[in-house]
């Protein structure tokens, strides 16, 4: 490993994650990542296989971090799946699906570093998402996943006050990525070509954004523009006014 600061990032085949895996790289930090494919990008100095929706493989995955790349500086628990159906459409399996990844994995494996930390201060990233502070049509099911995460890790940071671990959340907004491609539907299957244009911040911008979230010492980092931010400030005083402009949206 060229570095004593080492990332461990899950979701870091593509997106977020890699984005983050190159930006960190460039930092001089030694980059460790996860995902489901068997090989992993350049970015990442190292690479462990996992599908995080399984609690063995969280377990196997943690335990290949700490013998061979060591004890993480930062963990970003960025990997999850997107969904894009009806409620009356949601089949059961594809909810328990999303959760296992979007809210189980990043719980569990947080618990399974916490009981490895002997006394070494645990730093994470909670990667959640900005449908996680409104509702919106079909997508119920990961705007859920996401809250889940985000009160979580709210409830996580209290419990940590006073302790050398820290916890943080950063919701991303429109990022362009192929989460919509890659993001289930009422089938099971992935919208692929389906999927509608998701153009917004890059990776590139979102990663930089992280980063400097990671230096600070604020809870909570939404990372999207003054039009979203202003959105949700009239989300939360006038909802009836927010949702009433948001169904004017084509």
């Amino acid at each position: 490993m060229p570095s004593t600061k080492r990332i461990w990032i899950t979701g870091a085949s593509e997106g977020i994650g890699r984005g983050l895996a190159a930006h960190y790289q460039t930092l001089g930090w030694a980059t460790a990542g996860s995902a489901r494919r068997p090989q992993g990008p350049a970015e990442c100095d190292l690479w462990i296989p996992a599908d995080l929706t399984q609690a063995t493989e969280r377990e196997r995955a943690v335990d290949a971090l700490l013998d061979r790349a060591g004890w993480p500086d930062l963990v970003v628990l960025n990997a999850g799946l997107g969904h894009l159906a009806p409620v009356a459409e949601t089949r059961p399996e594809d909810a328990e699906r999303i959760f296992a990844l979007n809210y189980a994995a990043p719980v569990h494996l947080t618990q399974l570093l916490l009981a490895r930390s002997a006394g070494r201060p645990l730093h994470v990233i909670a990667v959640s998402s900005i449908a996680a502070r409104f509702g919106q049509k079909n997508l119920a099911t990961y705007s859920a996943s996401k809250a889940a995460l985000t009160l979580w890790a709210e409830s996580l940071n209290e419990e940590w006050q006073g302790t050398p671990h820290r916890i943080q959340v950063v919701l991303p907004g429109v990022v362009t990525t192929d989460i919509m491609r890659h993001s289930i539907a009422s089938d099971g299957q992935a919208l692929g070509a389906r999927a509608q244009d998701h153009r917004g911040w890059s990776v590139e911008r979102t990663a930089r954004a992280v980063e400097r979230a990671a230096r600070s010492r604020r809870f909570l980092h939404i990372l999207a523009g003054p039009s979203v931010r202003l959105a949700l400030i009239l989300h939360d005083l006038c909802p009836s006014l927010f949702y009433s402009l948001l169904r004017r949206k084509p």
